[in-house]
């Protein structure tokens, strides 16, 4: 469709999410979809690379192939892909007649679900108002989906730092940090960002008067975190200068790339 309504294809996402619940990262993707859907003048098809879908939702390559995959099942999206280019999607609502058999569904089973909770309950008092309360915020998806986003950076951590001690296992103390980081605004991209300046710091890797090295644990602890993206740590002589297009990180390249896009469908970009 050349124009759709930006709160009838919410409504209609959640309606169909009532019934059928999508997992985080699944409703991660799709709203990000909808965001440079809207960016772009509500194109029908539009192109968006995978690396600025993953700044939008935190997912990692594989995580946006596999829910896009699911939300394509669910008739939310539908996408093409071109090889080496960007692929474009398009976005999908539900037709009126099955809105309304939909709305019906959330409508009887919120109404089964209230005359349940009253019919075991003795007495109105006796129902526990901060449990139900409990028991509908657990049923709301987190924004992200933390167990991914974990194994996402070991992974990066590993195959990046090829000059420190390999990270094995995930202690709780470490997913903690973490987390503590990711809820601070930091990104996926940001901790590749950590581990690339990391890899390329001479100091970092042992090259001081006192023979330290960093370990994975300092790298992510909050203030080592900003001083080493701040380039507190970057070796004071470079034998060349980079290149202009080389160590732009994603956020950059979605910047850019919603610069140029705003009202096309964002051209033949690389996924």
């Amino acid at each position: 469709m050349a124009y759709m309504n930006y709160i009838s294809a919410i409504n209609s996402f959640w309606d169909t999410a009532a019934l059928n619940p999508l997992s985080t990262g699944q409703v991660s993707l799709y709203f990000a979809l909808l965001h440079v859907n809207n960016r772009s003048n509500w194109t029908e098809w539009f192109t968006v690379p995978n690396q600025v879908l993953s700044v939008l939702t935190g997912l990692s390559r594989s995580g946006i192939l596999k829910a896009r995959n699911e939300l394509r099942q669910r008739g939310l999206i539908e996408f093409r892909e071109r090889g080496t280019k960007a692929t474009q999607y398009k976005m999908l609502t539900m037709s009126d007649s099955t809105r309304d058999s939909t709305q019906k569904g959330v409508q009887n089973s919120m109404q089964d679900s209230v005359q349940n909770s009253v019919q075991n309950s003795s007495t109105l008092k006796d129902i526990n108002i901060n449990e139900n309360r409990k028991s509908i915020s657990n049923d709301i998806p987190e924004k992200t989906d933390s167990s991914e986003q974990y194994t996402t950076i070991q992974d990066l951590y590993n195959s990046v730092c090829g000059s420190y001690p390999r990270l094995v296992k995930l202690s709780e103390a470490r997913k903690k940090a973490i987390r503590a980081r990711l809820n601070t605004g930091y990104t996926v991209n940001d901790f590749r960002r950590l581990f690339e300046t990391a890899e390329r710091s001479d100091f970092l890797k042992g090259k001081n008067n006192r023979n330290w090295r960093a370990t994975f644990d300092w790298l992510i602890s909050d203030a080592n975190m900003a001083k080493v993206l701040d380039g507190n740590y970057e070796n004071r002589k470079k034998e060349a200068e980079p290149d202009a297009t080389e160590g732009r990180s994603a956020t950059d390249y979605y910047r850019q790339y919603m610069h140029h896009s705003d009202g096309e469908t964002g051209g033949d970009v690389p996924d």
